[in-house]
């Protein structure tokens, strides 16, 4: 994962347990350092599938791996105490979202997520689908978050029809058509049955069926969890 990352020209900022922190644009300027990140966490995902065959070979145990990305400023450099210790590193409120966001695939069954701010800026290189409006623990205003699925030009042949059909399903989810909302995300499991996006959203609307939104809800989602 490291030796991918400084392909990618990204900056290693430590390792958390099994967690490889990193960022972009710094030491040296990088205009297209969101493209960088997301086609770097891409290409980590194929090398882990590829890492997976060889241990599933030898009986070992199958492991995965998160990411979450976003863009904004922070500051970076040397914190801590001159009289005690030092660290070179970023920090931030941005840093956090990050955090949040790689933790919060798990809500939706994926392995990329990134915010809207560095979609934006990625565009034009990377294929994404819409997640939600996701107000993450911490945080009472919702990000507009998104699954990295993969390099633009790349996608699976039906990769077109099946986001059609889960944006069905999105846009009948924020009229709180719950029902006719399901029906498509069934749709979605039906052909794709791995959607995990599809599947967290047929559990929400069927509770949103019980226990509907407030008036004037956005359509966000409040995780309460890390």
């Amino acid at each position: 994962m490291t030796d991918i990352l400084f392909k990618y020209g990204g900056t290693l900022d430590k390792f958390i347990g099994d967690a490889v922190m990193a960022f972009w644009n710094f030491p040296k300027e990088q205009n297209d350092h969101a493209v960088r990140a997301c086609l770097c966490a891409i290409e980590m995902q194929a090398t882990i599938r590829e890492l997976q065959r060889g241990w599933a070979k030898r009986g070992l145990p199958k492991v995965a791996a998160r990411a979450g990305i976003n863009s904004a400023g922070v500051v970076v450099g040397y914190m801590g105490s001159i009289k005690a210790q030092m660290n070179f590193t970023c920090m931030g409120d941005g840093v956090n979202l990050a955090s949040r966001l790689e933790g919060a695939n798990k809500e939706y069954g994926t392995y990329l997520m990134v915010s809207d701010a560095t979609y934006q800026k990625a565009k034009d290189r990377v294929s994404v689908r819409f997640l939600d409006f996701l107000a993450v623990k911490g945080k009472k205003e919702p990000v507009k978050v998104h699954e990295l699925v993969c390099e633009k030009g790349k996608e699976e042949h039906d990769w077109d029809e099946r986001v059609n059909i889960y944006n069905e399903g999105i846009a009948l989810h924020l009229e709180r058509k719950w029902d006719e909302a399901i029906a498509s995300f069934e749709a979605v499991i039906a052909r794709w049955p791995d959607d995990g996006p599809s599947k967290t959203y047929i559990t929400r609307c069927q509770e949103y069926q019980d226990n509907p939104p407030p008036e004037g809800w956005d359509g966000r989602y409040i995780l309460t969890h890390k």
